[in-house]
């Protein structure tokens, strides 16, 4: 088969309206497809879930290609409903002359609006079976009931699906509508999700999944995740409008062929997704709960304050159990029983657990994979903010975050990201972190005053654990704290001797009795290997509450290594037994603790406490009798 143009403009047209107001029949007469599939679609003919077609609007030799995705109408089948209409660019609503405006017309309409599809045509149809005046009456009962809404100006058509009136001066509208709502070319470069809403298997093919390209593109040969079951597929093959493709992006109808293995039915419900995606899989399939700051619009009355209200959130071709926490101004936390992969900018619909019917709608401003790392309460960030606005609005809560995990969050690519920081003098990167500059001098300055503050209270000492410090920074990431000291330390701001932290120019000194205890419990390490325990200790003519300060002092400050409960060596010793080890290993992969024994020179019982400790610092691992590096 010809492998298709890739530079034809791609619309997704979807249809809405009332159950038998001949929203089937309309596509019929636009594009000679049948989207009734299912043998109990023909034989109750009543659309049950969602029928697709094809249809060429190019003239004048210019190419213009759409997908149709057929709803079915019926209360009953709502769900199907939102699982192709959450994929629309346009949708063509119609509304039957002989009914006019029914419930389901009225919840579409709501729905399509809460979706944020701004492109809408009205076909009134059946006009063969209705009066002229009648007609102009239900034209005129639509324009009252899109008249405070963003489709006010949308226009009005009548046609008959039977006669073919109106056909072609509704193709012509569509095209208008679809040159208004080509995707930008910017949604290609995001992050690849493929919502499925049918999985197939084809003889001498295996399975195919056809799907809306929800963002990010895709080429034939890419190995996709299944979000959220599990599991590798490959893409052997993609077919759009029955025409093989190599490549297939944002807002195009696709059927990927796939080989591979997903953990699970990867049928409607399952997303297929970039590897970019791959801590949001992993994390449903660790049963992290999915949590997302979002901005909320409701068409029914709710009290948010009475405990936690659930419903059920609609999302592309899933949905899931939800609650809202938080709320604010139209804003809070969802939080999804079931994973649900949101990512900022994403639309979805809430309806009710009990009543079938239509609630509200909300839209992501913020992603969050860790619980832990997000702030107490709800983000407000103005969805049309800039990327950079929006990090640094989150960054000011945070302080500062894994660029990683600020590109999910944000749901942009990093290479973008990273160029709007640069821009930004509200933000620092440090290694793999972004921080708030702000808090980011707010933390460095915490830091040293711990230290400081350390010195001045036990001026005997080194100086503050690596923990103390990181504690006093108050940055919620801990990554990004640990990041916030190695930038101290490599600029010489703050120093680091053995396990202790320092101001550089500090010098711990001991005084009066603890300089003579000092003194005479280093007399016990030396030279070279000496090795004291408690019985060497006990003889020395001190307190020993005085000798065990002093000896948890000196290994604090890194004077005295602790090899275990009650024993300790010299520091140079245990660098020297150290650089002994690496020199062996580099000349031979393993080692025993005989031969250890041997090249230090010492006996068995130490050789054995000096490699154990090796193993706790994560320097060795031991295999059976047999050391080797890690």
């Amino acid at each position: 088969m010809a492998t298709e143009r890739t530079d034809i403009p791609w619309c997704v047209i979807g249809t809405a309206g009332h159950i038998d107001h001949g929203k089937t029949s309309l596509v019929r007469a636009l594009t000679g497809v049948d989207t009734d599939r299912l043998p109990e679609e023909k034989r109750r003919g009543m659309t049950i879930d969602l029928g697709f077609a094809g249809l060429d609007l190019g003239e004048d030799g210019a190419p213009l290609r759409a997908a149709v995705i057929d709803v079915p109408g019926h209360e009953r089948f709502i769900k199907n409903m939102l699982a192709g209409a959450t994929g629309m660019d346009m949708v063509v609503f119609c509304v039957a002359a002989d009914d006019g405006v029914m419930p389901q017309t009225r919840e579409h309409l709501a729905i399509v609006r809460l979706l944020g599809i701004k492109r809408c045509v009205f076909a009134i149809t059946k006009c063969d079976a209705a009066s002229s005046g009648r007609v102009e009456q239900v034209m005129a009962d639509v324009a009252a009931l899109v008249g405070n809404t963003p489709l006010a100006a949308s226009p009005v058509v009548p046609v008959s699906s039977a006669t073919g009136f109106g056909i072609g001066g509704l193709k012509g509208l569509i095209r208008n509508a679809i040159t208004e709502a080509q995707r930008p070319a910017e949604a290609r470069e995001g992050f690849f999700r493929f919502p499925i809403d049918r999985s197939f298997h084809v003889k001498g093919f295996g399975t195919v999944v056809t799907g809306t390209i929800a963002s990010g593109s895709v080429r034939k040969g890419d190995e996709l995740l299944c979000f959220p079951i599990g599991g590798k597929v490959k893409v052997r093959g993609i077919e759009s409008l029955h025409s093989a493709i190599d490549e297939a992006g944002a807002g195009q109808r696709a059927a990927l062929n796939i080989s591979g293995a997903p953990d699970k039915d990867a049928g409607r419900g399952v997303m297929l997704v970039g590897h970019e995606l791959a801590p949001f899989v992993k994390g449903a399939l660790s049963g992290i709960p999915f949590l997302a700051d979002c901005s909320f619009e409701f068409i029914r009355p709710v009290d948010l304050k009475k405990g936690r209200r659930q419903f059920k959130a609609h999302h592309l071709s899933a949905e899931s159990l939800a609650t809202i926490r938080g709320t604010d101004g139209g804003r809070g936390r969802l939080a999804l029983k079931e994973p649900l992969l949101m990512l900022r900018g994403d639309r979805f619909i809430l309806r009710g657990t009990g009543a079938n019917e239509t609630i509200g709608a909300g839209r992501v401003e913020a992603a969050w994979l860790r619980k832990r790392q997000m702030p107490r309460r709800p983000l407000c960030m103005d969805g049309d903010a800039g990327n950079a606005q929006a990090l640094s609005r989150a960054l000011a809560a945070l302080g500062g975050m894994e660029i990683s995990e600020a590109c999910l969050m944000l749901n942009v690519r990093k290479d973008v990201l990273a160029c709007e920081i640069k821009k930004d003098n509200a933000m620092t990167v440090l290694g793999d972190y972004v921080m708030d500059a702000p808090a980011l001098a707010k933390a460095e300055k915490r830091a040293v005053e711990a230290v400081s503050m350390r010195h001045a209270a036990h001026p005997a000492e080194a100086g503050a654990t690596e923990e103390s410090v990181l504690t006093a920074m108050r940055v919620k990431d801990a990554g990004a704290a640990r990041c916030v000291l190695g930038s101290l330390l490599s600029r010489g701001i703050l120093k680091k001797d053995g396990a202790a932290i320092m101001l550089p120019g500090h010098c711990p000194a001991l005084k009066g009795m603890d300089a003579e205890i000092e003194r005479d419990i280093m007399k016990r390490f030396s030279p070279g290997l000496s090795q004291a325990g408690p019985e060497d200790l006990a003889i020395l003519p001190y307190k020993k509450t005085d000798v065990d300060r002093l000896i948890g002092l000196l290994v604090r400050n890194g004077t005295l290594v602790k090899l275990r409960e009650g024993s300790y060596l010299a520091a140079p010793a245990v660098a020297d037994a150290r650089a002994r080890l690496m020199e062996r290993l580099r000349t031979k992969e393993t080692i025993k603790a005989s031969e250890f024994r041997d090249i230090l020179g010492c006996g068995r019982k130490l050789a054995i406490e000096i490699l154990e400790y090796f193993d706790k610092e994560r320097v060795t691992l031991r295999q059976g009798d047999l050391r080797r590096l890690r």
